[in-house]
């Protein structure tokens, strides 16, 4: 998905941050074709002179910090405690296991090669 940025188009100056556009919002309030007006605002009056949005690239995800991993894990854990718990009745000994080996994998992630930038995250059972 593109991101856009609203800028002083004499100076180049950012006036916001990267963001999406919304998907079709233009025809909504009557005015079809907007994306091919959006680089020289000047069209809306003074206060938008030199004013245009600009296609600044890709979206990229920024990758997570270590303590952001291991808060992560530490939160899936502690939600999902109730499902190796000794009281549990009323799960079969093979649900109960794949919940033992989801909850092992979880543990396991900062041995990753990738770790923290690249992570296989387990699939939760069902």
């Amino acid at each position: 998905m593109m991101l856009w940025q609203l800028k002083n188009l004499a100076t180049g100056e950012a006036l916001n941050e990267p963001q999406r556009l919304p998907e079709n919002w233009g025809p909504i309030f009557g005015m079809g074709g907007i994306k091919d007006r959006l680089g020289d605002l000047s069209w809306l009056g003074d206060a938008y002179a030199n004013q245009g949005w600009v296609e600044v690239g890709e979206e990229t995800q920024v990758p997570l910090t270590e303590a952001e991993v291991l808060d992560t894990i530490d939160k899936i854990l502690s939600n999902t405690a109730w499902a190796v718990a000794t009281d549990n009745t009323a799960m079969t000994k093979a649900t109960r296991a794949q919940w033992l080996e989801f909850r092992d994998a979880l543990r396991n992630i900062p041995l990753q090669d990738g770790f923290p930038v690249s992570i296989v995250w387990p699939s939760q059972p069902e």
